[in-house]
């Protein structure tokens, strides 16, 4: 009788760290699909499927930033424009979007329309920002640090896939859903 008791009392024991492990990977896969939603390479490409592909035979000069004042200071001849941690489609900081895992690239407006997704390196990225520096078929990564940024350096590309949507401006609408800016 002993025994048995002591089997029970041990599985009891088992049953209870089987339970807490279920527990625990259920609690990470939960999270692991919520933040699928917001990872670039997930939550836009869907959206190609309302995109038109754009195919630039060209070289691409891409460089990278980073959120600082370091690498968004334009120095003109009236003063000093401070664009710290700003995106150029307005309301969002460069930041808030790198928290939120959506990849932004910096691209001139009148190439790459801003709302558009760019694909480099297997990676999808949203043109949401501009620089007075990116003028042409010039694409500028948002990096976290500075220190990523400087080493990215400069590179060259023929690899760079363009798409653009139908509308724009609801690809920027919707990330700024899923950066918390604008309610669904």
């Amino acid at each position: 009788m002993q025994y048995t008791v002591k089997i029970v009392y041990i599985g009891y024991t088992v049953m209870k760290r089987i339970i807490l492990c279920i527990i625990v990977f259920c609690a990470l896969a939960l999270l692991a699909f919520a933040y699928q939603d917001l990872m670039p390479g997930r939550n836009l490409i869907p959206e190609l499927s309302h995109t038109k592909k754009i195919d630039y035979k060209t070289s691409w000069k891409i460089t990278a930033y980073c959120p600082g004042r370091c690498c968004n200071t334009q120095f003109t001849q009236n003063g000093i424009n401070d664009y710290t941690n700003s995106a150029a489609v307005g309301g969002l900081t460069l930041t808030g979007l790198l928290e939120c895992g959506i990849n932004v690239v910096a691209v001139d407006p009148s190439i790459i329309p801003l709302g558009s997704i760019v694909k480099y390196n297997n990676t999808y990225y949203v043109a949401l920002d501009t620089g007075s520096a990116i003028k042409g078929f010039t694409l500028d990564i948002l990096m976290p640090q500075h220190d990523k940024a400087h080493d990215f350096g400069v590179q060259y590309s023929d690899d760079v896939e363009i798409y653009i949507p139908e509308n724009p401006k609801e690809v920027i609408e919707t990330i700024k859903v899923k950066a918390g800016v604008r309610k669904p």
